[in-house]
């Protein structure tokens, strides 16, 4: 797939402003974010999913790949159909060509395609392959013309219904392809084949991968993508199974020999920061790609991964779920593009991107997680200072150099987001897979876009001032963005109170059983706008319960054992007919001195931080 090429070029960024907000005596100063860039509303689209189609059929995608060559975008999918922006309707299945300027299909390209399509790669020779569930598997044909080149026959099948090839790519004069298939020419090949130029297949390439048995759910032996790294002798797979070769520590991630098909010796499987809980379900990955200094690996986790090329390790994560402020969650890291200066995922992501510190969670022996411990660490992620989180929208970027996420945010909804990414050589960027709309523009998305990194659209001061979360002592704010501000003013009780650069603000340090009037206003090229509707916001005020289950476990004629289900940081208080006699937090207390073949009540409350709770009773009777 196109994916792997970084391309050369200049993205344009937004400039980052600061400014000096005047707030009684002192100044604040305060960075700007670049605003939400829009989709060009001159890019043709591609619409009409094809119902026929197995291997994808569950996903809403409409495209799969995408590919530069000779002043055109190649987009391959499973669409029936391309659009034009003045809604003029052509019918052109799985393939198509778009001027990189204009952005208009190319209706002279007319390839005869027989389903859909996941893979797009070009060879030396500007002949272009497409893999998916077409005819054998991988066709060969010239791009300029369409037309297919009958030689190149790689005869790949499935037995048990249509073959599915989902990654197709050309290293060192050869031809290699993963996907979902059992034969290749005649010959067994389970998911992996590599053919020469002329169509043949090399017998002494054929890695297999394994039945995914370990996870109850959708186990399966599915490989999603391919990076071939002829210099460090690697084949990286990524995808849905159980291992290779027989060796299930290669599950989901594998580096292979490029000659041999066998496993190399370096670390196989899930790296050890990998979000995943194989015991509950598998985490597959779905895309992964390499330059001279590093190697990247997204999938099912959220989570796309930046690793050391030499040991396979970690060196930073970043992860989308549903962050501070959020009202849809992230997703999986569908797709991977190495660009110029940036990293691109794609995902299927519509609430926050955070760079999550590698081994915040409680990492098992072996580089796992139960489900337990993946639940809690995602909840925590709902709690992160929003400062180091920002708004996912279908995907977003992190600087090669420094390592850190991008200020890009995307105009864009959509479900399935991005499934292909391309950077291409006049620096925009083109996104591929189902989207819905573009809000800042008004109109409606399909399965293609493009982004020109200049498209900042001013519109006026905030609106939408809501609080979406008041605990005792913090409330969190949010607003509606502001496309082109380079800042925000948050106003507390009517002076200012902080500047923030996105559209959430945490209040913290707060009293408890208060209320604050809170408003925000937007600040473009040092004018403020004018005020959001103010909102009033009252903070929690601490409720203790009652200890549960109090009951007593042992009498004898002068004692008597009392228990209840104890909290953490809780203080419980014992009185006895009324009267304290003392203290406790472990969850149970032994009352002595007591007189024979006498009842009692014992009353126990709940003390945290000076506020006590109702009281819970039992009545105890000493033996005689």
């Amino acid at each position: 797939m196109g994916r792997r090429i970084t391309s050369p070029v200049r993205l344009a960024t937004a400039a980052l402003c600061a400014l000096a907000l005047l707030a009684g005596t002192g100044t604040s100063p305060a960075v700007a974010q670049e605003p939400d860039v829009s989709p060009d509303v001159t890019v043709w689209d591609v619409q009409t999913n094809d119902d026929t189609v197995r291997h994808s059929g569950r996903l809403r995608a409409l495209v799969f790949d995408l590919e530069e060559h000779d002043g055109r975008m190649f987009v391959a999918g499973k669409f029936l159909q391309v659009t034009s922006p003045e809604g003029r309707v052509i019918d052109q299945p799985y393939l198509a060509a778009f001027d990189l300027e204009t952005g208009a299909m190319d209706e002279t390209f007319r390839p005869e395609i027989t389903g859909a399509i996941y893979a797009i790669a070009m060879d030396d020779d500007d002949r272009m392959y497409v893999g998916g569930e077409l005819d054998g598997g991988v066709v060969r044909l010239d791009p300029d013309t369409g037309v297919v080149d009958p030689g190149f026959q790689p005869d790949i099948q499935l037995n048990w219904g249509p073959r599915a090839v989902w990654d197709v790519e050309i290293a060192g004069g050869e031809v290699y392809v993963a996907g979902s298939f059992t034969s290749a020419q005649g010959t067994p090949a389970r998911n992996f084949a590599k053919y020469t130029l002329d169509g043949q297949l090399d017998p002494s390439w054929l890695p297999t991968a394994d039945l995914d048995v370990i996870t109850p759910r959708l186990g399966g032996q599915l490989v999603f993508s391919l990076a071939v790294d002829l210099d460090r002798d690697r084949v990286y797979a990524s995808g849905k199974f159980g291992g290779i070769n027989g060796d299930d520590t290669a599950a989901y991630f594998a580096v292979i020999d490029p000659e041999t098909g066998e496993l190399t010796d370096d670390p196989q499987g899930l790296p050890p920061q990998t979000l995943s809980h194989r015991s509950a379900f598998s985490m597959w990955q779905h895309d992964v790609q390499f330059t001279d200094t590093k190697v990247y690996l997204g999938g099912q986790g959220h989570q796309t991964l930046i690793l050391d090329p030499d040991t396979l390790e970690p060196e930073n994560s970043f992860f989308t779920n549903r962050g501070v402020g959020d009202t849809y969650a992230g997703g999986d890291t569908q797709v991977i593009f190495v660009g110029e200066t940036t990293v691109w995922s794609g995902c299927h992501c519509w609430g926050s991107v955070g760079e999550y510190p590698l081994g915040s969670y409680n990492e098992q022996a072996d580089g796992m997680m139960v489900y337990e411990e993946y639940r809690q660490w995602v909840l925590d992620f709902r709690d992160v200072d929003p400062f180091g989180q920002q708004k996912a929208r279908g995907a977003y970027g992190v600087d090669i150099a420094t390592q850190e996420l991008t200020d890009t945010i995307f105009s864009m909804t959509g479900q399935a987001g991005a499934w292909a990414l391309y950077e291409d050589s006049n620096g925009r960027l083109w996104m591929g897979g189902q989207f819905l709309s573009d809000p800042a523009n008004g109109h409606v998305l399909g399965g293609l876009v493009r982004i020109n990194f200049d498209n900042a659209v001013p519109v006026p001061g905030p609106t939408g001032l809501r609080s979406t979360l008041q605990t005792r002592e913090r409330a969190v704010l949010n607003w509606d963005r502001v496309p082109g501000a380079d800042s925000y003013n948050v106003y507390r009780d009517g002076e200012l109170h902080d500047v923030d650069t996105d559209e959430w603000h945490t209040d913290l340090d707060l009293t408890s059983a208060t209320t604050y009037t809170y408003s925000v206003t937007s600040v473009t090229d040092g004018v403020e706008s004018a005020p959001a509707t103010p909102i009033e916001v009252t903070t929690v005020g601490l409720v203790v319960d009652p200890p549960a289950e109090l009951t007593t476990t042992f009498q004898d004629r002068r004692r008597a054992v009392i228990r209840w289900e104890p909290e953490w940081s809780t203080t419980y208080n014992v009185t006895l007919d009324g009267v304290p006699i003392g203290t406790d937090s472990d969850g149970w207390y032994t009352i002595f001195d007591l007189t024979p073949g006498t009842t009692y009540t014992v009353g126990l409350t709940a003390e945290r931080n000076g506020v006590v709770s109702a009281e819970s009773t039992v009545e105890v009777t000493t033996r005689n």
